[in-house]
């Protein structure tokens, strides 16, 4: 018999990283013999251009907010509109228990009658560390659908507190799925410290570890097209800085306003690759792992500017304009001798394909710490106030020790994917024994 899995949470494909996470989900679900992917996708055009046509995109009520929330000029929180929102959700589910065909008719939602319609539900992907989570795991009890919380982290750890209403529906969503498969110790030892059981929480890599990188033909194809050597005594050093989100937010605390902030990234940027230029012997490569939904989220931008200013040997540089899909950077990735990155799923997929790498962080985003650096022993450099100095030492040594390190990640991109590979089979067991109850 099919599975029917929904995910109600939007997983824009203009950021790579978050369709890699979708693309590493398809590959956990392949346990299940036959098995059907619905997505809610509040940016659907885009997405039904960008998707496989085996994952099937549905419009529907957004309840997370999150038009709004990427909007240019978002309002502010209104207590009516979330009681709407959430009050609907749970409004169909108790009609459903009643009649799935009649509340499908009542509600007009695409949404809401795949929800409906599921086998399984499977929500808290990536960052989505949201008391709303207990909403849906409600709304799957109320149906007598099985929950899951898949992966799941949160950006500031074991810092994230929920005190009074929001500690009980936490607690709440956590306690009554099938399983919850936390990507990273801070974010285990967070729901630990809101009173969650340790019996209930599942440590497991992130999803995208299981997504596979295009072939070492197609890597060819892209990289002759786009003008980079495909010399093999040529190595590639691949830079993605970001434009937008908490890194960008919290670097350089010592400026003050977005406007100088980003002057002051572009200029550290700019001094950073210089001297990479002057003392590694290797092609530099931009590669853009997000551009979008938002402007605002489109990291061409702040790359293209980096590249624009860089004045000398700039026939050592290729800034990579064109899109390419999530499987199609994790080969260029994989081909790369080493990747710096502001990108937490670039350094995922580095990880994975036993790529060097390093991460430039921000000690606010612990989900990088907690992942990058705890589960896979790479560095993770704050830039809240950098030395700059300093940094250049650490990324020629890690540049020069490569060789080395890939040897050492090779047994570290085997045990992860062996792990992200036994999360799925505990999601299968699971949800086979829900079924016999």
């Amino acid at each position: 018999k099919m599975v029917r899995v929904v995910i109600p949470e939007p997983i824009t494909s203009l950021n790579k990283g978050e369709k890699a996470i979708l693309e590493g989900i398809r590959v956990a679900l392949s346990v299940f013999s036959d098995v059907s992917l619905t997505l809610y996708s509040p940016w659907y055009d885009d997405d039904r251009q960008r998707y496989s046509k085996e994952v099937d995109l549905v419009k529907g009520t957004d309840f997370f907010n999150v038009i709004n929330m990427y909007s240019d000029t978002p309002r502010p929180f209104c207590r009516i509109s979330y009681i709407k929102r959430w009050g609907r959700l749970v409004a169909f589910a108790l009609a459903a228990r009643i009649s799935k065909s009649l509340a499908s008719w009542l509600f007009k939602d695409d949404l809401l009658t795949a929800l409906a319609r599921a086998d399984l539900i499977m929500i808290g992907h990536d960052g989505m560390f949201f008391c709303e989570l207990f909403w849906f795991v409600l709304a799957g009890n109320i149906m007598s659908i099985p929950v899951t919380i898949y992966g799941v982290g949160s950006e500031d750890g074991a810092g994230h507190v929920c005190t009074g209403w929001n500690k009980k529906i936490l607690q709440y969503a956590f306690n009554h799925t099938i399983l919850n498969v936390i990507r990273d110790c801070g974010t285990r030892q967070c729901l630990i410290n809101h009173g969650i059981e340790e019996s209930k929480l599942e440590l497991y890599p992130d999803t995208a570890i299981l997504m596979r990188p295009c072939s070492d033909q197609r890597v060819r194809e892209i990289l002759q097209q786009e003008n980079v050597p495909v010399d093999e005594k040529i190595p590639l050093f691949g830079l993605i800085p970001v434009r937008g989100g908490i890194v960008f937010e919290k670097s350089f605390v010592t400026v003050g306003g977005p406007k100088g902030k980003y002057e002051l990234r572009i200029a550290f940027w700019v001094e950073l690759v210089r001297h990479l230029l002057d003392h590694i012997d290797a092609h530099f490569i931009f590669l853009p792992h997000c551009i979008g939904p938002v402007t605002h989220n489109d990291d061409r931008i702040i790359s293209r500017e980096i590249a624009d200013r860089i004045d000398n040997k700039k026939e050592r540089i290729t800034f990579i304009k064109a899109e390419y899909g999530a499987q199609e950077l994790k080969g260029i990735v994989k081909w790369c001798g080493f990747i710096l990155s502001e990108r937490a799923h670039a350094l995922i997929g580095a990880v994975s394909t036993a790529t060097p790498c390093m991460a430039l962080s921000v000690e606010e985003d612990q989900r990088m710490h907690n992942i990058v650096h705890k589960m896979f022993r790479r560095p993770v450099y704050n830039l809240n106030n950098p030395n700059i100095a300093e940094l250049k030492r650490l990324i020629q040594s890690e540049w020069e020790n490569r060789e080395r390190t890939k040897a050492e990640m090779e047994g570290i991109a085997k045990q992860v994917l062996d792990e992200a590979w036994k999360a799925s089979q505990l999601l299968k067991q699971r949800f086979n024994a829900y079924r016999k109850i």
